[in-house]
């Protein structure tokens, strides 16, 4: 929105703005701040052009009437004629002075002034014509406090021109009351009252224009906190999406090194101590998942991607996923859910959500029963995770969702996570704009529920999962400019029975691939030189170098990224990828070239 007072300041941060309250008393701002002031009084007295427009004619006509009515026909010419001409130039002076952002505010308060001005002494004219020609009806001055009160507070002048339009008005008619003979006394008692009134209404035209600059004020520190807070959180996205990446490469080359190191060890103790190196590089991972989504969330980077799913199977491939980890604990997984609810929503977002209520009754709960519970609630659905653990009192059912707060875990062991989880299912929530509430008390469990959208009901049949580590047999070219991850990813598919071609960048990949027939392309999409991943694809397509099924191996989590490779029919892998789901995607791939 192009403002021209938000432009005039535009530039002035915080401190700036609010050292400008010690101009308020004299009623002036800093230079670089001024102009736009005087930009808003301007439009602020544009405002009311209407009222003031109806108001004056409205004033004009009637006064006019009356000197047709009650003055003598010699009198009323003379006065109507002055009149008219001040109509006149009263509603030139309206027209001209009230054209915001057309005319300069200092020129539109000079006219209005002026126009102000010429309608006093109007009035002032009448009143000594009619006091010289000793008509029968009596002729005050009360019509001057008409004119003095509209330029003080109708017009929404500034102060000073105000006031001083005010003071010429007085003046020319006390000079005028003198110059016909007026006695002293009448003199200086129309002086007492006039000036005392143009005082007053001065120091309500100085309030006015002080609660004016304090409004402008306002909004221009209002302003400056709006830019301030887009240009944090324009901060934040450009640190999430270089943490995201810069943290997430050496990770997934961490946990390919560990599962290339578990299948050449042969010593139990040595697969052992792998299997707790893996388990802990898991720990970590799930622990920065935490934090870059719960950033994510917070500065407004994730938008929900909704359709309808069949809810039940989904569900229970959740819980089967969750099943080793909760057998640890001798915990009872349950699922009660009618096999024929649907659901809408975003599929990623909702696992998310119930995985972090699944994850905090089975680790915090000491609950001996975990289950999800579906039941219809009118047209949405109310999905809740119940445990039979050691609840919740009152005073610690809202501090849970708090970030970093975890109530039974005082030194802090990582392996009950990092006390985000509730923050995120909160965010979450928020985001979907699902209804949800939590129900417990101590010794009796928690219920942590929210209500979705019911979904059309999906016939496609769900596609089998694999059981074993399938048997991998093919050419792949691996394009990755970290050496770290391209040796892990490299040493990795070779011992899994891939031939690969690996490249640092697109250009060696171009050249490379001139004449070998390749069965699978895996591509980071952060390259060196110009030309990122999917950029790449779509060139060895165009120049008929390679054609066959693609992979993005990224750790950018955008979604622009993720709509880009579905809309060029990429597969896409968000590092750090685990060693299971790279060979299954490999091999699918695989599949589809053969």
């Amino acid at each position: 929105m192009n403002n021209p007072t938000m432009a005039a300041a535009a530039g002035i941060d915080e401190p700036a703005l609010l050292a400008q309250e010690r101009g308020f008393a004299r009623l002036r701002f800093s230079a670089q701040l001024e102009p736009g002031f005087q930009l808003y009084l301007h439009a602020k007295m544009c405002a009311r052009v209407k009222v003031v427009a109806i108001t004056s004619v409205a004033f004009m006509l009637f006064f006019m009437l009356l000197d047709y009515l009650y003055l003598p026909h010699w009198v009323s010419d003379y006065t109507l004629t002055v009149r008219v001409i001040g109509l006149i130039i009263i509603v030139c002076a309206i027209w001209y002075a009230n054209r915001a952002n057309r005319v300069a505010p200092d020129r539109a308060f000079a006219v209005a002034t002026l126009g102000y001005f010429c309608s006093g002494l109007m009035v002032a004219m009448v009143i000594i014509v009619a006091r010289l020609a000793e008509v029968s009806i009596r002729v005050t001055h009360d019509g001057l406090y008409l004119v003095l009160l509209s330029g003080m507070f109708l017009l929404a002048l500034p102060m000073r021109h105000a006031t001083v339009g005010s003071c010429a008005i007085v003046s020319v008619y006390l000079l005028a009351e003198a110059s016909i003979g007026s006695s002293r006394s009448v003199v200086l008692s129309n002086s007492i009252f006039l000036i005392n009134f143009t005082v007053m209404g001065a120091f309500g035209a100085y309030l006015y224009e002080y609660m004016q600059r304090r409004a402008y004020l306002n909004e221009q520190l209002l302003e400056a906190a709006r830019h301030r807070a887009e240009r944090e959180s324009q901060s934040k996205t450009r640190f999430l999406a270089t943490a995201s990446h810069d943290l997430r490469q050496p990770l997934h080359a961490m946990s390919l090194f560990i599962q290339h190191l578990y299948e050449q060890v042969d010593s139990p103790d040595a697969s052992k101590t792998v299997a707790r190196l893996a388990d802990s590089t898991q720990l970590l991972q799930a622990m920065l998942n935490s934090l870059l989504d719960m950033s994510r969330l917070s500065v407004g980077m994730v938008r929900a991607q909704r359709r309808s799913f069949n809810l039940e199977p989904w569900l229970r491939q959740l819980l089967d996923s969750l099943g080793p980890f909760a057998a640890r604990r001798n915990i009872q997984l349950q699922l009660r859910c009618n096999k024929a609810y649907a659901v809408y929503s975003d599929p990623l977002l909702l696992e998310r959500l119930i995985r972090n209520y699944l994850n905090n009754a089975l680790i915090h709960a000491d609950a001996k029963t975990v289950a999800i519970e579906v039941q219809r609630v009118d047209e949405r659905l109310r999905i809740s995770v119940v445990d039979d653990g050691m609840g919740l009192d009152k005073a610690d059912q809202e501090r849970i969702f708090e970030e970093f707060t975890q109530l039974r875990n005082p030194a802090r062991t990582l392996e009950k996570g990092v006390g985000l989880g509730l923050s995120i299912c909160r965010q979450i929530v928020h985001l979907l704009e699902y209804p949800s509430g939590l129900t417990s008390c101590a010794g009796e469990g928690a219920r942590f529920w929210f209500d979705a959208p019911l979904g059309e009901w999906q016939t496609q049949t769900e596609a089998p999962q694999q059981q074993h580590a399938p048997a991998l047999s093919g050419q792949v070219a691996l394009v990755e400019n970290d050496r770290v991850s391209r040796e892990a990813m490299q040493a990795l598919l070779s011992a899994w029975g891939c031939i690969v071609w690996a490249f640092e960048s697109a250009e060696d990949a171009v050249r490379g691939l001139q004449g070998i027939a390749v069965d699978v392309l895996l591509t980071d999409y952060r390259l060196e030189g110009e030309s990122d991943g999917l950029m790449l694809v779509r060139m060895l397509r165009d120049q008929g170098i390679f054609s066959g099924p693609a992979a993005l191996v990224t750790a950018d989590t955008s979604e622009e990224l993720t709509e880009s490779a579905r809309l060029a029919d990429v597969e896409l892998l968000f590092k750090p990828v685990l060693p299971a789901r790279l060979r299954r995607v490999v091999h699918n791939l695989l599949a589809l070239r053969q």
